[in-house]
């Protein structure tokens, strides 16, 4: 668990790393071809981060209507992170309002996969 979430770390800091000097929501300015790509894969990762995380770490039917949820709430952040931003404080709001929701997302889904996992350990240990 620990490798996990020191890959999953390093790789959302590595991403904001690229991303954030040239202010990933508001990259349709960026003329490079190559760092227009980067910046494209990291905001598309802002966006699906939480979905994916809901679908490692849920379990039974409720992973699927948290991912669900986590989709809907992550369809104004893609919309934020693919449209020509109207000003560079607009641009840095959706930013980090987008990296708010993806975090609050991630930090809902770990709480529930983990209340799951109690509640089915205490199923298990009834039983015995």
């Amino acid at each position: 668990m620990t490798r996990r979430l020191a890959f999953v770390a390093t790789v959302a800091a590595m991403i904001l790393a690229v991303s954030s000097p040239a202010m990933a929501f508001q990259h349709d300015r960026v003329h490079n071809p190559v760092l227009h790509w980067a910046l494209d894969i990291a905001t598309l990762a802002i966006v699906v981060a939480p979905i994916w995380t809901a679908l490692l770490w849920g379990r039974g039917r409720s992973k699927w209507l948290l991912v669900g949820l986590i989709g809907v709430v992550q369809v104004p952040v893609a919309i934020l992170g693919f449209s020509p931003g109207a000003s560079a404080l607009f641009a840095g709001s959706g930013l980090f309002l987008g990296l708010a929701v993806t975090v609050a997302a991630i930090v809902y889904t770990r709480r529930v996969t983990r209340l799951e996992s109690a509640q089915a350990n205490a199923q298990v240990a009834e039983g015995d």
